[in-house]
């Protein structure tokens, strides 16, 4: 089976969903003869020779240009519109990964652009897919279009190292990603920690947010820096530049507890990355991971809001003779989540919509 990915890549390598693309097709080549069609600007992926920039199907390599089957990647990029036409004209289906633009929580942002956008072009890209890969049960719950929805992970490759050890007289709390503050739910968080500011200036925490200075362009800094002042915890709370690779590696060990509260997502690769180091986890219900890292006594569910974000960061740091079995049953979830097994579980989908077809 030929299966070519296509998505506008970029270099950022705090985006999870451009970190997480190569990842699918790489794994998936084990399994089919996998490829990606970056319609981004050019980049030279390691491990993966089968990465193309080309201006139409008919300039790729065979056998791609005439794959048995499409996986797009995100949804709101024009450019699908036309390609998805010309698949349907010469019978060629697709299945769309999402990575959670579809789930209601999602939609809300930019509501009324999206929802005339969903009316007038993407209802018909999605209805024409063979499917849509939804990354977790709740995203395939939550999302308001597309036919034969079904769920393939996102993966995690292990590292070599994990957390040794963890602070008993202070907790140091990480966030790693995009400084989006709706999306990623900063605003909660920073409004989490005025909360409870006194309580966590006693117990002797800090928070550390790092992330790009830009996104697409925007910065979010100063509204970031408006928060923190606002909430009273310039003391608590600061912000840094993106971090990458071994520094990447250097933080997530030097931190007790990572902690996400965003509003919407697929499947996030940072929590997946945290845990594979052996960090508990501090999540919100928008993460799509808070029960099942509950209920794996990995780390703590921050339910939907500031109240409840805050409530469990008092869990979180009365709970710290645990931190070390916690830190073993994140392990134990990642290991769990490896890119193998996501791969055989996507390519074993995508066989039974080329069935259905």
């Amino acid at each position: 089976m030929v299966v070519l990915h296509i998505c506008p890549l970029s270099d950022d390598l705090c985006n999870g969903v451009h970190n997480a693309v190569p990842c699918h097709v790489k794994a998936q080549r084990a399994y089919a003869d996998a490829a990606l069609w970056n319609l981004g600007q050019p980049l030279a992926i390691d491990g993966l020779e089968q990465c193309f920039s080309a201006d139409s199907f008919s300039t790729l390599p065979a056998p791609y240009r005439q794959p048995d089957l499409v996986v797009f990647h995100e949804i709101y990029i024009p450019r699908y519109l036309s390609l998805s036409r010309e698949l349907r004209s010469r019978r060629i289906p697709y299945v769309i990964v999402p990575h959670g633009a579809l789930k209601k929580g999602a939609q809300q942002k930019s509501r009324l652009k999206k929802a005339a956008a969903n009316l007038l072009l993407f209802k018909r890209f999605c209805n024409g897919a063979a499917g849509i890969q939804c990354l977790t049960e709740i995203e395939k719950q939550e999302s308001i279009m597309g036919k034969n929805l079904f769920v393939a992970p996102n993966g995690v490759e292990m590292p070599a190292v994990t957390k040794a050890s963890f602070r008993t007289d202070e907790t140091h709390f990480v966030y790693i990603g995009r400084i989006l503050p709706f999306i990623k739910g900063l605003d909660l968080m920073i409004q989490a920690f005025a909360l409870e500011k006194d309580f966590l200036r006693e117990h002797r925490c800090r928070l550390d947010i790092y992330g790009p200075t830009e996104d697409r362009g925007v910065s979010f800094v100063p509204e970031m820096q408006a928060y923190i002042r606002q909430g009273g915890v310039e003391d608590l709370v600061n912000l840094h530049s993106s971090v990458v690779r071994e520094e990447k590696q250097r933080v997530l060990l030097d931190s007790d507890i990572f902690i996400q509260t965003s509003r919407t997502e697929g499947m996030p690769m940072g929590i997946l990355e945290a845990l594979s180091y052996g960090l508990p986890c501090l999540v919100t219900e928008g993460t799509t991971f808070a029960q099942t890292i509950q209920g794996n006594n990995a780390g703590w569910n921050g339910g939907t809001c500031a109240q409840t974000i805050a409530e469990a960061l008092c869990s979180a740091v009365n709970s710290r003779s645990r931190f070390g079995e916690m830190s073993a049953n994140a392990i134990h979830m990642a290991e769990d989540h490896s890119w193998d097994s996501a791969a055989a579980t996507a390519i074993g989908h995508y066989q039974e919509c080329l069935k259905e077809r």
